[in-house]
C-alpha cells in the first residue's frame, strides 16, 4: 500500500515514517509538507490531487485534522489520523458516517493502545482470578516552546485536546464500557491564548471502578499506569510513549511482595499501522470508527465538565 503523509510533524518523523519504513505492507511513502526541505508535495492540495497514494496520514495541526481528513476520504482514500482525530463530537460523527458510506479506513492513532504490554497487564490479572478496579493514569511533561501549537487556541492547542486522547482511552480499552460520570478541573494555563496547560479528571464507572488522571505540561516528567484489583496492583512507566527498542518492565505487588515482569520490545505504531492494513484488506473497518467515535464523545464529556467550572 502507498502511503501519503500529510504534515511534516515531529510525531511523524520520529514515529510514523521509522514505522512504516519495517512494513512490508508499505510500498511507497510520501510527504507533503509546506515547510519541510525535501518533501515530495509542498502543498496538501496538489499532494492530493497528484499523489496515487491509497492511504493518507493525517499529521498537521489539531484544527486542521478534519478539513483534511474529510478532503482525503473525498478522493476515495483510506484515512488515518493523529490523535486527537478531531476538535468536536460532530466532526467525528460527520466524518465516520462519510467513510462509513464510502467503505473507507477512518482511524485515530492512539498508537500506544497496541503495545503487547498492555496484553500482559490483562493476562497478569486474569491469571490471578483478578481485574483492575482503579486506573491511575499520569501522563505530564515540563512546558514546551512557546512557539509550539499547543499554545495556540486557534489551532486545536492545549492539553484537553492534546493529552485528552491518553484520559479517554484506558477506560475503554481495560473495562470496554462508558462511565457513568465524568468530572473535570482545569489546574493551570499559560501563552497568549491562556489555554489549558494542566488537568486532572476523575471518572466513575459502572460497578464501582473508577480512572483517576494527572494530565498536562506543566510539570515535572510522569508517564505512567496504574492498575489496581482486589488483589494486585500492577505499574507501567512511559506507557504511553514507549520507546520501540525499551524492552518494558511491569511492576506487579501483592500481598507485600513485588515483581517484576520483562515485556518485549515493540513498536506500538508499526502495530497499529499493521492493524489498519489488515483490516483494509478484510474490509473489517467498523471497529476503528467505533474507536474514534467512543473517544472523541469522551472526550467531549471531559471538556464540557472543565470548561463549565
Amino acid at each position: 500500500m502507498r502511503i501519503l503523509i500529510l504534515g511534516d510533524s515531529a510525531i511523524a518523523r520520529k514515529r510514523v515514517l521509522p514505522a512504516l519504513a519495517t512494513l512490508s505492507e508499505v510500498t511507497g511513502v510520501e510527504v507533503a509538507s509546506r515547510s519541510a526541505f525535501g518533501a515530495a508535495f509542498s502543498d496538501y492540495e496538489s499532494a492530493l490531487a497528484k499523489s496515487d497514494a491509497e492511504l493518507v496520514y493525517v499529521s498537521l495541526v489539531n484544527s486542521s485534522h478534519a478539513l483534511w481528513a474529510e478532503r482525503a476520504l473525498d478522493t476515495g482514500r483510506h484515512v488515518v489520523v493523529d490523535k486527537p482525530a478531531f476538535l468536536e463530537r460532530e466532526q467525528a460523527e460527520r466524518l465516520v458516517e462519510l467513510s462509513r458510506s464510502r467503505r473507507l479506513c477512518l482511524a485515530e492513532a492512539t498508537a500506544y493502545t497496541r503495545h503487547p504490554q498492555l496484553a500482559a497487564v490483562r493476562e497478569l490479572f486474569a491469571r490471578s482470578g483478578d481485574a483492575p478496579r482503579s486506573i491511575v493514569a499520569t501522563f505530564s511533561f515540563p512546558p514546551l516552546d512557546a512557539e509550539n501549537f499547543r499554545y495556540r487556541k486557534a489551532l486545536g492547542g492545549g492539553a484537553l485536546y492534546d493529552l485528552g486522547p491518553y484520559a479517554v482511552s484506558p477506560g475503554r480499552l481495560f473495562w470496554g464500557e462508558r462511565p457513568a460520570e465524568v468530572e473535570c478541573r482545569i489546574l493551570s494555563t499559560a501563552g497568549p491564548d491562556d489555554v489549558e496547560t494542566s488537568f486532572s479528571v476523575l471518572m466513575i464507572y459502572p460497578g464501582g471502578r473508577a480512572l483517576v488522571g494527572q494530565f498536562g505540561f506543566a510539570t515535572a516528567y510522569r508517564n505512567r499506569l496504574s492498575l489496581l484489583g482486589n488483589h494486585r496492583c500492577v505499574d507501567v512507566d512511559r506507557v504511553f510513549t514507549t520507546p520501540e527498542s525499551l524492552e518494558n518492565e511491569l511492576r506487579v505487588s501483592q500481598e507485600g511482595e513485588v515483581s517484576v515482569v520483562k515485556t518485549p520490545a515493540a513498536d506500538s505504531f508499526a502495530l497499529f499501522m499493521k492493524e489498519v492494513f489488515a483490516k483494509i484488506a478484510t474490509r473489517d473497518l467498523e471497529g476503528l470508527r467505533a474507536e474514534l467515535l467512543e473517544d472523541a464523545l469522551l472526550l467531549e464529556r471531559m471538556r464540557r465538565s472543565a470548561l463549565e467550572r
